[in-house]
């Protein structure tokens, strides 16, 4: 039978920090703190992986912590990240690579040791401190993401939603049915929608239009 026993990596650059981790971890049930290093790129956690790891992240800036960045870790380590509150990583970038527990360096020594206990069984913490930059950080990349109409497209794809021909649409804006036709191409390949059954989903989707 495979022992519950988890082996625990503590890494983070700063000794005092990574002392007072490995202090309070070595109480932990469960596991045995296996290497205290000051590196995610040391070769100790390469050459014998534990299968938890601590990782002091807070000197390093959100924005670069993409997908490269990830690859660092030892393979097959379930991470607790301690990030910074006011600039934490990319929640999905960060769980892609292997984090399962993000943190700051004010958590309590408590509430480490429950998202410990949480990644050892599979599952995932994210701390109070988090969770508004981490909600209004997906807002705005979702914004980002999202297509921009100029406000006579968003007209038009009313209109279009609405069942109108492009020569009502015309009538009804002033403009000529070249106009309108050059106005919906521009929607369906901002939108990528093929047919106007396509367009009248992304405008109620997008909030243009009102589903009857």
């Amino acid at each position: 039978m495979k022992s519950s026993i988890r082996t625990l990596a503590v890494v983070s650059g700063n000794a005092i920090i990574r002392g007072g981790l490995s202090r309070v971890l070595a109480g932990a049930p469960g596991v045995v703190v296996k290497h205290e290093v000051d590196s995610i790129t040391s070769g100790r956690l390469r050459a014998d992986p534990a299968d938890l790891l601590v990782a002091d992240l807070h000197e390093q800036r959100g924005s670069r912590m993409g997908p490269r960045f990830w690859t660092l870790l030892p393979p097959e380590s379930r991470v607790i990240a301690l990030v910074r509150a006011e600039d934490p990583p990319g929640l999905l970038a960060a769980l892609q690579g292997g984090v399962r527990a993000l943190l700051t360096r004010d958590t309590p020594a408590g509430e480490l040791l429950v998202a410990l206990q949480t990644v050892r069984h599979g599952g995932v913490h994210v701390c109070d401190q988090l969770v508004g930059p981490l909600l209004a950080q997906t807002s705005s990349e979702r914004a980002a993401r999202e297509p921009h109409l100029a406000n006579r497209e968003i007209e038009t794809l009313r209109w279009v939603a609405e069942g109108l021909t492009h020569e009502q649409i015309s009538r009804r804006m002033g403009l000529t049915e070249a106009t309108v036709s050059t106005y919906v191409k521009r929607i369906r390949t901002k939108l990528n929608a093929g047919n106007k059954a396509e367009l009248t989903r992304r405008a109620i989707e997008l909030g243009y239009v009102t589903a009857h």
